[in-house]
């Protein structure tokens, strides 16, 4: 099994390592999902609530912060814990073979208000939860580039995650580089957890805040919701998801 990795965190909480053992694409089962639930103080948390996209029903962790959901999809998964007194954490994952999950949920502590912060970090962690399962099914027909795959490069600039990606050139370097299409010779649209923004450098967008990128080379393999007024399907699109 491999040994988590460290990836950003959202809200305060963190999340080390993301995975499980999954079959190819389009297999009609997943497979089990184990993963451990811990604070942060590194003590197991029991009765966290795990939820993960397509179940109807979430999956409490035990006596040793372990939890376990059959039929994972394959791929990208959002997936999410809380527990009350804890700031609870979504986050957008792409799943392989011999990986673990494990969450670490931070206490909320003594506040002042601490039923209103409790109300307002988990309304936060619904909407997030909606937003990455929005992203996933973008996703299908794009090249897809998440969060780990990023650490992984060590890209520096958003424009270096596209190096090599079919339909589009880099046209300079650095901080001041650019993308264009191939095709019509012209910048692909970028969206920002949805917003059309035409003309925006890409290279605004810091790395370090991208949770996922798909990149769409034309208007046949965009996705649906980004065909809009405001983009040019023959220069393709760029969405962004980030934390």
């Amino acid at each position: 099994m491999n040994t988590p990795r460290a990836v950003r965190t959202h809200l305060v909480a963190m999340l080390f390592a993301a995975g499980s053992v999954v079959p190819a694409l389009g297999q009609a089962q997943g497979a089990m999902l184990i993963g451990f639930v811990k604070d942060d103080l590194g003590r197991p948390l029991e009765g966290a609530e795990v939820r993960v996209r397509g179940r109807d029903q979430a999956v409490l962790s035990d006596a040793d912060g372990r939890f376990r959901i059959a039929n994972v999809p394959v791929g990208l998964l959002d997936i999410g814990a809380r527990r009350i007194g804890f700031l609870p954490l979504a986050d957008l994952i792409r799943f392989t073979p011999t990986d673990t999950v494990q969450f670490t949920l931070d206490h909320i502590g003594q506040r002042l208000d601490t039923v209103r912060v409790q109300r307002r970090a988990d309304a936060s962690w619904e909407r997030d939860l909606r937003r990455f399962a929005s992203a996933v099914d973008a996703s299908r027909f794009g090249t897809v580039t998440t969060e780990r795959d990023i650490d992984e490069r060590h890209a520096q600039f958003t424009t270096d995650l596209l190096q090599n990606t079919s339909g589009f050139v880099i046209i300079g370097s650095g901080s001041g580089a650019s993308v264009l299409s191939t095709r019509g010779r012209c910048a692909p649209t970028l969206f920002l957890d949805g917003l059309a923004l035409p003309g925006y450098p890409l290279n605004n967008v810091s790395t370090r805040s991208i949770k996922l990128m798909v990149v769409y080379r034309d208007g046949v393999t965009m996705a649906p919701e980004l065909l809009s007024v405001r983009a040019n399907p023959a220069c393709g699109a760029i969405s962004i998801t980030t934390m």
